[in-house]
């Protein structure tokens, strides 16, 4: 089985922020789940980055938690890059994995 890579720096701060608006509606993952159809833990993975959301499903959660505007767009963008590594992605097989995170703060 491959190693999984840990999510990249975008990727957490995308996770985070979308926890953040979760949070400020005072919803639940299981409600959120609900209005979308998913599974619970599909929001789950999706707030832990274990799994980044498609362009779909990123716009569905920001229609959910009504983001509009400039702090929509951004969050798309961030959703759109949240997969770039660093430059010192190249260097993985070198660095400790949490060497590696460091660096990407």
């Amino acid at each position: 089985m491959p190693e999984r890579r840990a999510p990249s720096v975008r990727g957490r701060q995308l996770a985070a922020e979308l926890r953040r608006l979760r949070d400020a509606l005072r919803l639940t993952g299981e409600e959120v789940a609900e209005r979308l159809r998913w599974s619970p833990s599909k929001v789950s993975r999706i707030e832990t980055a274990t799994t980044a959301p498609s362009v779909a499903d990123l716009r569905q959660l920001l229609d959910v938690y009504e983001v509009a505007g400039t702090p929509r767009e951004r969050l798309e963008l961030l959703g759109q890059t949240a997969g770039q590594r660093g430059w010192w992605d190249a260097y993985a097989d070198t660095l400790n994995s949490d060497y590696a995170a460091l660096i990407g703060l």
